[in-house]
């Protein structure tokens, strides 16, 4: 499956913004806490049109403890 914006994938942008927050709090090791910083650059980069694949977003949810 084709990558997606955070806009497609979320209802509201602020429900992917408290994901990134919470994957923040629940990093664990040097791998998981890359991955969620490289996530809220792109974040800022981009907004609500950053791309995240489905193994992203899972990913995501699972450090995030969703």
């Amino acid at each position: 499956m084709a990558s997606q914006t955070v806009e497609e994938l979320y209802d509201r942008v602020e429900e992917f913004q408290s994901l990134l927050v919470a994957a923040e709090l629940h990093a664990d090791g040097a791998w998981e806490n890359e991955f969620v910083e490289n996530l809220r650059a792109h974040f800022k980069r981009h907004g609500p049109r950053t791309l995240l694949s489905v193994h992203q977003q899972k990913k995501l949810e699972q450090i995030a403890k969703y």
